[in-house]
């Protein structure tokens, strides 16, 4: 699975990702990918018969190789630093239909030296946290950039996002590029379906169909960004 040369070095955390259910990798100081976990092959949708090891990120099969530079600049900025690095990379992750955005660290690698050897890596779902968090009230909720509700028209999820952050009419129109009007039609529609009379009952009747954290995909860009 692994070549010599990388076993006395990487074959303890090897083993100690082995089996963790989220997606963790490891990358060598060239860049090149040594070892991913079950998980991380399924959330870069890299083949189960694709040998990895050796291999730079513009060489995968995927769509996020056309990525690869800011990878390497994400490698390169956690193997200088002494604490984890993240972004936020947004991509096809899991095979999606829609762009997702995720949160992954990469952490330096280093021997009893003190010389860094490679990066550690991870990914893992961006959750939104309310200040009902911190009082217990509620626990963090996953962004959501797809839904399978069938209640609204795709156009009429486009304005949910924009409705829940409390933006005018005015504003959304501006946004989406429609008029007011429109957009007022839009939302009365919206209340009838949902059986509301007001936003504050629509926002909960939102968070009753966990289409409260959902961020529509033309507001999201495939890329990395450094946070």
């Amino acid at each position: 699975m692994h070549q010599e040369s990388y076993q006395d070095d990487f074959t303890i955390m090897i083993a100690t990702i082995e089996n963790l259910s989220e997606p963790w990798g490891i990358k060598d100081t060239q860049s090149r990918h040594i070892y991913m976990n079950r998980a991380a092959r399924s959330y870069t949708c890299t083949p189960d018969n694709y040998d990895l090891e050796g291999k730079l990120d513009n060489e995968f099969p995927t769509t996020w190789a056309e990525q690869a530079d800011g990878f390497i600049e994400h490698d390169k900025l956690a193997e200088r630093s002494t604490t984890a690095v993240s972004v936020i990379e947004t991509d096809h992750w899991y095979g999606s239909k829609e762009i997702e955005p995720y949160l992954s660290e990469k952490i330096p690698l280093r021997n009893i030296n003190g010389t860094c050897i490679g990066t550690l890596w991870n990914a893992r779902r961006i959750k939104v946290m309310s200040p009902l968090v911190c009082i217990g009230e509620k626990v963090p909720a996953v962004v959501q950039t797809s839904t399978d509700q069938s209640i609204f028209t795709k156009s009429e999820m486009d304005i949910v996002y924009l409705l829940l952050k409390r933006l005018s009419r005015k504003e959304i129109a501006n946004i989406l590029n429609l008029s007011p009007k429109t957009i007022a039609n839009k939302i009365h529609n919206m209340y009838s379906k949902s059986e509301t009379h007001s936003l504050i009952q629509f926002e909960e009747y939102c968070r009753y169909i966990d289409l409260h954290n959902y961020l529509p995909s033309y507001l999201i860009n495939k890329g990395i960004r450094f946070i």
